[in-house]
């Protein structure tokens, strides 16, 4: 679920909740996909964005399975053909994939959106 402002230009913060799923190629792309299925109607420049890369590294490989992990996304805007990448670190790799996902969103809407904070639940 995605809260974003019902209407960005109104200045009541009134909030407009969007339930969105979706399948990909493993879960971080259901989660983009369903992301950019949530904001796009609000940001239709979202529909340029596009996942270039994902990676993920273990950084206490000793830990197991508590292991913490770094996932880094990279970004690229088709029209813009801007690119960037996003960081996260937790020990629940969806959890770090998530974060990392939201932070490049975020990153893409920078310009364009009146506030750039997604909630997610």
């Amino acid at each position: 679920k995605v809260r974003l402002l019902d209407d960005p230009n109104h200045s009541s913060e009134e909030f407009l909740d969007r339930l969105e799923v979706s399948e990909g190629d493993g879960p971080v792309d259901a989660l983009a996909t369903a992301l950019k299925k949530a904001l796009s109607p609000s940001h239709p420049c979202l529909e340029n964005l596009r996942l270039m890369d994902y990676k993920v590294r273990i950084l206490d490989p000793e830990s197991a399975t508590r292991a913490a992990t770094r996932v880094m996304i990279e970004f690229k805007d088709d029209e813009t053909n801007e690119k960037w990448s996003t960081v996260s670190v937790d020990r629940n790799i969806i959890s770090a994939s998530l974060n990392a996902l939201v932070d490049g969103f975020e990153y893409a809407l920078k310009d364009v959106a009146a506030t750039c904070e997604l909630d997610f639940e």
